[in-house]
């Protein structure tokens, strides 16, 4: 168990990092160090399992996992004769990736309660350095214009950290900025006035960067998230003071209004998505039963002559923006079913556990504002959204 904290603590620091420190193959195929981590992570894990001959605890979301990552397989099984073999691999290890990251949940559960907390604090570090990463590229690298070859877009002024999409860095701000309140409210009943001021300071700093993603999908997770965590927190009385104060401060961000990707009425944007969704209703509508196959959109795209000349290395080519159209579009009806029953399933991990943890109050804020935030950017696939996902429910549930 020695080891496997050590690695665990190794891949959760290591997150700052991970999307930049990741190797892109042909294909659009691309390997991070985060997954390189997590790959040796499971396999010490199940190792541990079987040295100790210790049962592995399922959990309480080992079913709704199973069943979707088997409809994901049985999608992509069904759909052999439509891909290439090239493609059919392809397609497979990124479901191979999306069960990996999974396995969080289960690993991070088993920890004792003394050691759990112990990750609490690795991650308030890890997620600390992803916004002071953000703030230093705003300043020295306000632009992804030299890696539009590599399938990035633009995002002049914009600040998208080690992500390098304002988008999802914006929805990780929201998570993290959640989980900042987690410890300044036990700080607050404690009075524990330092550690307050300190990780006040962080969250604040979380909320400064969060807004200059100016990132409109980000907001508006921020907004319910927010609401549901004082409505669970029984602070009613302050959502709409809240909310207003969170509209005002877009008005005075820097460039705000100035330029297409600062300005939060920008139409460009909002048609590219409308257009994704159309192109992924048309996929649906010709394989609405068990879909074209888990995450081989980008393949299904081509073949209806969707996607341009880079259509193999760009990133916009590889899904759609909404995450429950990406289901469809891949898995389903019947894919798109179990993930909902996914989603409610840690809905009700957070809300079984309200009374015994109160970071399960953080799970169902962040779970609540990711289904609206998934309707605007494909977050729900994102892996660097789901490490934390998944490891904030294996720290929820008390095993």
């Amino acid at each position: 168990m020695g080891l496997l904290k050590i690695i665990l603590f190794i891949f959760i620091l290591l997150f700052p990092i991970a999307e930049v420190g990741r190797i892109q193959f042909v294909n659009g195929v691309a390997i991070s160090l985060n997954d390189v981590l997590l790959c040796v992570l499971i396999v010490v894990w199940v190792g541990f399992h079987l040295y100790k001959k210790k049962k592995f605890d399922k959990g309480f979301l080992f079913k709704p996992v199973f069943l979707f990552s088997l409809i994901g397989f049985l999608s992509l099984l069904l759909n052999f004769l439509n891909l290439k073999l090239d493609a059919l691999l392809i397609s497979f290890s990124y479901l191979l990736r999306w069960a990996s990251y999974a396995s969080l949940y289960f690993i991070v559960k088993e920890f004792n309660p003394k050691l759990k907390l112990k990750i609490n604090y690795i991650l308030l570090i890890s997620g600390f350095f992803v916004v002071l990463i953000g703030f230093a590229q705003y300043f020295f690298y306000p632009s992804l214009r030299n890696l539009y070859y590599l399938g990035w877009d633009e995002h002049l002024y914009r600040l998208f950290s080690s992500f390098l999409d304002p988008n999802f860095a914006g929805a990780f701000f929201v998570i993290y900025f959640l989980f900042t309140l987690s410890f300044i409210a036990n700080f607050i009943k404690r009075k524990y006035w330092f550690k307050f001021s300190i990780v006040g300071t962080m969250g604040f700093l979380t909320l400064v960067a969060l807004y200059l993603t100016y990132s409109r999908s980000a907001l508006i997770m921020l907004a319910i998230s927010v609401v549901v965590y004082l409505y669970l927190i029984n602070k009613k009385k302050f959502i709409l003071l809240i909310l207003l104060g969170l509209l005002l401060a877009i008005f005075i961000l820097p460039k705000s209004f100035q330029t297409e990707g600062t300005n939060f009425l920008r139409a460009t944007s909002s048609e590219s998505r409308v257009s994704t969704a159309k192109e992924a209703l048309v996929i649906i509508q010709r394989n609405p039963l068990y879909g074209v196959g888990f995450n081989a959109f980008r393949y299904a795209r081509n073949q209806q002559g969707m996607t341009g000349s880079n259509w193999e290395f760009s990133h916009g080519a590889a899904g759609t923006d909404n995450s429950f159209l990406f289901v469809m579009a891949t898995t389903g009806v019947i894919g798109f079913v179990a993930f909902l029953w996914l989603i409610y399933k840690i809905f009700l991990l957070g809300k079984i556990n309200l009374k015994k943890n109160k970071l399960s109050i953080v799970l169902i804020s962040l779970i609540v504002g990711l289904i609206f935030n998934s309707i605007f950017v494909n977050s729900f696939f994102y892996v660097l959204i789901l490490e934390w996902v998944w490891i904030i429910a294996g720290l929820t549930e008390n095993s």
